[in-house]
């Protein structure tokens, strides 16, 4: 099935080509401290959840927000769900793998990107690549909170998994 293209080219799909291409440079320009095997989990994971999103509470009965230009899928949605939505959670994991922020700095740093991914979001609203009609974007927040905490607790069962591994087959 071939998606069809935006009604009209304008300020949304700018924006996440532009965002797109921003967050890939720089997933390849920093340091890398993942596994392909983590990366393609946590990748795989922020898509189901995207995805899992826009057809719970992106639909009807609910309908709180819409993406792109209209309620109907576009090209551009498939780019949002499974190339440039998932850039920031793999950053969150790929940058708490290098400290592993304990206790109330751990709390702090998920804060912090929460914080990151909601200014984002905001960015996006004015962009209308989000609509909404009934969601709140501070309740995005709490949101991010969630899933960012989740993607950590993710890669740590993942690299604990893949650690037990190596050490058990030596």
């Amino acid at each position: 099935m071939i998606l069809p293209l935006p009604e009209k080219f304008d300020s949304n799909e700018i924006f996440i080509i532009i965002s797109t291409v921003l967050t890939w440079a720089l997933m390849f320009i920093l340091p890398r401290r993942l596994t392909a095997v983590t990366i393609t989990i946590i990748w795989t994971f922020n898509v189901f959840l995207a995805l899992s999103a826009d057809i719970t509470i992106g639909v009807k009965p609910y309908e709180l927000y819409f993406t792109i230009d209209h309620k109907k899928h576009e090209l551009f949605d498939e780019l949002l769900h499974f190339v440039t939505y998932p850039t920031l959670p793999y950053f969150v994991v790929n940058f708490y793998q290098r400290n592993k922020p304990k206790g109330l700095k751990h709390l702090s740093y998920i804060i912090f990107w929460a914080g990151v991914a909601t200014a984002i979001e905001w960015i996006s609203v004015k962009f209308h690549v989000f609509t909404y009609t009934g969601w709140k974007l501070y309740l995005s927040f709490f949101t991010y909170m969630v899933v960012f905490a989740a993607n950590i607790w993710l890669s740590n069962l993942i690299e604990m998994k893949h650690s037990y591994k190596w050490t058990s087959t030596s």
